[in-house]
């Protein structure tokens, strides 16, 4: 069975709530472990902030395209991938990007359930009114 990731026509649905903010507060705990890497690893300092800035950048703009559909939720999940290889240059980001990606999936896959049973509800509610 695939995973179903399209959110609710509900503008404010727990899904997008709780993806958008796992990605934003990922953006900031990115940043600044890209300026503790900044101090760890002089020699790459160029490949550092590039990878990093982009990484914060990219997670910022998918938190903004979350209600655009289920891809926009796919791409949340591939910048997991960049957030947890920051470990090879800050080794917390080891643990902390594994954390984060956690968090990204069960809000991206327990919203999707919350809203979807919320949308239920709704409409049986609506079906009783008509009655």
């Amino acid at each position: 069975m695939p995973l179903d990731l399209t959110p609710s026509t509900r503008p404010h649905g727990a899904q997008r709530a709780i993806s958008a903010t796992v990605l934003i507060i990922e953006a900031f705990v990115v940043f600044f472990a890209v300026l503790v890497a900044h101090q760890l690893v002089r020699e790459d300092r160029v490949l550092t902030w590039a990878w990093g800035i982009a990484t914060v950048l990219a997670l910022v703009l998918a938190s903004g395209l979350l209600r655009r559909g289920a891809w926009a939720y796919w791409l949340g999940f591939a910048l997991q991938i960049p957030v947890v290889l920051l470990g090879l240059q800050v080794s917390a980001m080891w643990v902390v990007g594994l954390a984060f990606a956690a968090l990204y999936a069960y809000g991206a896959i327990k919203g999707h359930q919350l809203d979807a049973e919320k949308d239920a509800v709704d409409a049986r509610v609506l079906a009783q009114r008509d009655d």
